[in-house]
């Protein structure tokens, strides 16, 4: 069985690593401070979306709340949800470049956390989510829909996205007679054709 100091040891222990993750220089806002440096009271009996306020203590030190004042403990608003149900563009998530946007079902795994340190959220703050594959080896959808209809006929479109075969297909072709020409200007233009590589078009 664990004994007192024991148990000490690992408090101590357990404070530090805390305080060693939490870099403060000067005093701050109270809206300001990173999660990390508080301990926040958060209750899972909630409805999803709802706006709540829970207390918060600072582990060390102090801040300025709304009238100036410095205190140690204050109130913070947040949404009942687990971190994991936070919107993809409030997150931080590892990019993956070798992805490919017609393989594993256009996702890939990735390491997220929220990209507000300041910001409350119930659960675990580094979870994996499946995220749509948005790697881009630089094609531009516009410049393949203008190479599309002023030189599609010769094949210059497919060639673009890296199509060979079907580029030289078109060559030999003439364009299909002007038909091909026709459905993969379409197809451009719908975004049914895409980069040879699996890379998605650039914004």
């Amino acid at each position: 069985m664990l004994n007192v100091n024991s148990i000490l040891l690992i408090f101590i222990q357990v404070f530090n690593l805390i305080h060693s993750q939490c870099n403060i220089n000067g005093l701050i806002s109270c809206n300001q401070v990173p999660v990390e440096c508080l301990d926040c009271i958060l209750t899972t009996n909630c409805i999803y979306g709802e706006e709540l306020l829970s207390s918060c203590r600072m582990f060390n030190g102090s801040c300025t709340n709304n009238d100036n004042k410095i205190v140690s403990s204050f109130q913070r608003l947040y949404i009942c949800r687990y971190c994991y149900q936070t919107p993809l563009d409030e997150l931080a998530c590892t990019p993956n470049i070798a992805c490919r946007h017609h393989q594993n079902s256009n996702r890939y795994k990735s390491n997220c956390t929220l990209a507000d340190d300041t910001q409350l959220c119930l659960g675990s703050r580094t979870f994996y989510r499946n995220i749509e594959c948005n790697w881009t080896s630089g094609h531009k959808k516009s410049n393949a829909l203008l190479i599309s209809i002023f030189f599609g006929g010769l094949g210059f479109d497919r060639f673009y996205l890296g199509h060979i075969k079907e580029a030289l297909g078109k060559i030999f072709s003439f364009g299909g007679l002007g038909i091909w020409t026709l459905i993969d200007s379409v197809l451009i233009a719908c975004g049914y054709l895409t980069p040879d590589d699996g890379s998605v078009y650039m914004e």
